[in-house]
């Protein structure tokens, strides 16, 4: 007997052609969700790690401020500072000349090792207040970890510092120095006298420090009556900066955050240089821009390497000027982790709509044709 055979149905493809343009919806539906739940968890992501680098960054600085101002209170510093004035004044002849001789010149370490040099065995006043602060201030600069320790007469005198460079001992109010980070914040210090604080120089690249990029501090040191007595003043290091800036973990493999000046120069270093990108590489992207003009916020613009990127970006505020702190990653990178999820999502649609299909046939009515009736024989059928 022959087997009875399904046959679609106007319905049943009606039926077959709505549920193909549901799935197509739902898939298209869950790919746009999926793709912007993916993007707004990068994005999140993004601002959570500029928003700790910014963190890092101002407490940091605070520690910078709250050292600075514990020192410049210090009656032993504040009498150590008279006493290295008394032995400036008292040094005969060219002060400069002479102590860059003896301090620099003549000093028996190498230029990289001149603090090692306790003071000058020449029995000067200066020598005497020199060793007599020299112990407790490299001490300060090598356990606290800045590049260099200054204290400025209120003439603009550098009457000490503990590495001895070539600013040592020279003017900040004439050339070559006149101009220079170092300077301004001794300005600046020095005006803030009524009403002291700790304030800062942006970076900018420092002659004695060999043209690098640097960053200062100081703040005004006062005696008993309120009367500037001079300025304390420290380099601050950028190895600290890049080392907050260039935390990788959770950055994936072309994630970074990096710094950005009102100049639009970098202000910390690229991930991808060998070379350091510190007020050399230019960074005008739209999102720079916008985090200097005081924004926060997450977008996709080309980096200062011409690759779309997804780049958070905020402001930090030093003292008198800002930067902007931007946390990135490769567009590229973000579509790929998100590409993972979105195939799985057509596939799964496909195998819903295909299950369907085969509900749909099985649940169709078989139809009995005249010739699949069995047939019978009129004489066996019953007499009345």
């Amino acid at each position: 007997m022959p087997v009875p055979r399904r046959r679609p149905t106007r319905r049943a493809l009606v039926l077959a052609l709505g549920m193909a343009l549901t799935v197509a919806l739902a898939v298209f539906a869950a790919d746009r969700h999926v793709t912007r739940t993916q993007y707004r968890s990068a994005s999140d992501r993004l601002e959570l790690l500029m928003t700790l680098r910014k963190g890092a960054l101002e407490a940091y600085f605070d520690t910078v401020r709250s050292e600075l101002v514990f020192w410049s209170i210090n009656d032993t510093l504040r009498r150590q500072l008279l006493e290295l004035c008394a032995g400036w004044n008292a040094t005969p002849g060219d002060r400069t000349a002479r102590l860059q001789r003896g301090y620099l010149e003549q000093n028996p370490f190498p230029r990289e090792r001149r603090g090692e040099l306790v003071a000058v065995e020449d029995g000067s006043a200066y020598a005497d207040a020199h060793r007599a602060i020299h112990g407790l201030a490299r001490a300060f600069v090598v356990e606290r970890g800045y590049y260099d320790f200054f204290l400025l007469d209120p003439d603009g005198n550098v009457i000490y510092s503990v590495e001895k460079e070539v600013d040592f001992a020279d003017n900040l109010r004439r050339p070559p120095l006149a101009g220079s980070g170092l300077s301004r914040v001794f300005e600046r210090a020095l005006a803030s006298a009524a009403a002291p604080r700790v304030v800062f120089s942006d970076f900018e690249r420092y002659a004695p420090s060999r043209g690098d990029p640097a960053l200062f501090a100081g703040v005004p040191v006062l005696d008993a009556d309120g009367a500037a007595l001079g300025v304390m003043a420290v380099q601050v290091p950028t190895q600290r900066i890049q080392d907050i800036m260039q935390f990788t973990e959770g950055m994936g493999r072309s994630g970074e955050t990096y710094l950005v000046g009102g100049d639009l120069l970098m202000r910390s270093d690229s991930r991808f240089s060998e070379a350091s990108t510190t007020l050399d590489v230019v960074v005008a992207s739209a999102t720079v821009k916008r985090a200097l003009a005081g924004e926060t916020g997450v977008d996709i613009t080309d980096d200062y390497r011409g690759i779309p990127v997804l780049s958070a970006f905020g402001r930090f505020r030093l003292d008198d000027f800002d930067w902007a702190v931007m946390a990135e990653i490769d567009h590229d990178e973000v579509a790929e982790s998100i590409a993972g999820t979105r195939l799985s999502i057509p596939l799964l649609g496909g195998a819903f709509y295909a299950l369907s299909l085969l509900t749909l046939w099985l649940a169709q009515p078989v139809p009995l044709e005249v010739a699949d009736l069995p047939s019978v024989d009129p004489s066996d059928l019953p007499t009345g």
